[in-house]
């Protein structure tokens, strides 16, 4: 099996799951299955663009991505953290980087070369948000099995991808160099992560449904 396959094929597990249980989902949910078409939406296009363009450099769509998808997290951490954050320094700190992200992309760095510090800035972000999220979660103790619970299902996904993330990022940039085999077993291991980061998405949307179904 091609594990680099998994790169863009994994994402429709969640995709799928979440088209058949969208109705049980709360706003907190919609926003990551909005996060999830989005970038189904944008895996088909890069590989159109791939196949029927001869494009070879995909980057000026991964700056976009790059934005949009942070967006729709930073949304979603919004409402999951209230209570816990003041909201106007949120929106304020979200906007700041979004800006920064835009700035970067079109005036301090080449759109077809990968945006390394904005994405491990965002990364870095994120996951304190998911951290944060899980300090919430113990601190009100109101939920009474977490395995029940869908959104610690897709903060856990968040929390592994994006520090696994930031790890491949760093680990592929300093190994390229010395070794390009082994830079080879990096792109394995980070095909591997956003199929975990996927799939367990996708456990959430079930658990979502089955909720609803049950109450």
């Amino acid at each position: 099996m091609n594990f680099i396959y998994l790169n863009w094929t994994s994402i429709l597990i969640p995709f799928i799951v979440g088209l058949f249980v969208f109705k049980s989902f709360d706003k907190n949910l919609k926003i990551i299955f909005i996060f999830v078409c989005y970038g189904t939406a944008n895996e088909v296009f890069t590989r159109l663009l791939f196949l029927l363009a001869d494009v070879r450099n995909a980057m000026p769509v991964l700056h976009l991505y790059g934005a949009v998808s942070l967006g729709l997290l930073f949304t979603f951490y919004f409402y999951v953290l209230r209570g816990l954050i003041d909201k106007r320094i949120y929106l304020i700190l979200s906007f700041v980087f979004i800006v920064y992200w835009v700035v970067n992309s079109l005036f301090i760095q080449s759109i077809y070369e990968y945006p390394s510090l904005p994405s491990s800035l965002g990364d870095i972000l994120i996951i304190l948000l998911s951290i944060m999220y899980f300090y919430k979660v113990m601190m009100e103790a109101k939920i009474v099995k977490l395995a029940d619970e869908p959104l610690i299902w897709i903060n856990t996904a968040i929390l592994i991808y994006y520090t696994g993330n930031l790890f491949f990022y760093i680990l592929f940039n300093n190994i390229l160099a010395v070794s390009r085999e082994f830079s080879k077993i990096t792109v394995y291991y980070y095909s591997a992560l956003m199929a975990l980061f996927y799939i367990l998405i996708a456990v959430g949307f079930l658990k979502a449904g089955k909720r609803k179904t049950v109450g």
